[in-house]
């Protein structure tokens, strides 16, 4: 049986918002050993692809199996929080600092539907309206841009997709505050969706 562990986090409260701490972290050692299991099988998978007719064919045999590849090693490298319906993997983000000091972090998660028989949506359409933020414990940085078509990803039932939002150069709207990145500070991933709210730890690191 998968070891389950309740972290709570201290309430964050800031002037226009708040957002409840209402989520799991998961250990998964059980998961780990069937997701090592799966990747050898689909490593074998991919063996037979190399004698299709061509290169198209051999990359349409391999695709599906890539993609379940890639979907699988960034779980095993990830943490888990689960957020309402909502599993996210969270595999640490590094911080790029440009020599005019422009900090830019691509937030990259991956959010599967483990909890509903329906579609969830991930809301965040802009800078006025977008349920993840970037927080430093002072100010809540707001998006530079994100891979949500038309402001929203639908998540089937078992399905899961990569999350990717870029926090950089302030982007208009309201939003003219650029992304500062100080390494003496701790930063968090605010989400506040209508199924669940959470305060994720990201641990930053300037890329070297």
């Amino acid at each position: 049986m998968a070891l389950i562990t309740v972290v709570s986090f201290i309430v964050v409260v800031f002037v226009n918002s708040y957002i409840p701490p209402s989520y799991d972290v998961i250990e998964q050692q059980d998961d780990q050993i069937n997701i090592e299991k799966r990747l050898d099988v689909l490593y074998e998978n991919l063996k037979p692809c190399q004698n299709e007719e061509n290169s198209r064919l051999v990359a349409i045999c391999e695709y599906p199996i890539k993609e379940e590849i890639k979907i699988l090693e960034f779980k095993q490298k990830s943490k888990t929080f689960v957020v309402g319906p909502i599993t996210y993997y969270y595999a640490g983000g590094e911080v790029e600092v440009s020599e005019q000091e422009m900090a830019v972090f691509n937030l990259e998660m991956l959010a599967e539907n483990t909890g509903s028989s329906d579609v969830v949506l991930l809301h965040c359409s802009g800078a006025l309206s977008c349920n993840y933020h970037l927080w430093d414990g002072k100010t809540k940085y707001i998006f530079s841009s994100t891979n949500f078509a038309a402001g929203n990803m639908g998540i089937n039932p078992g399905q899961t997709k990569f999350v990717n939002i870029i926090f950089g150069p302030g982007q208009g709207y309201g939003n003219y505050v650029d992304f500062e990145y100080d390494p003496s500070k701790e930063y968090s991933l605010l989400i506040d969706e209508y199924f669940g709210s959470a305060e994720i730890p990201l641990e930053l690191v300037e890329k070297m």
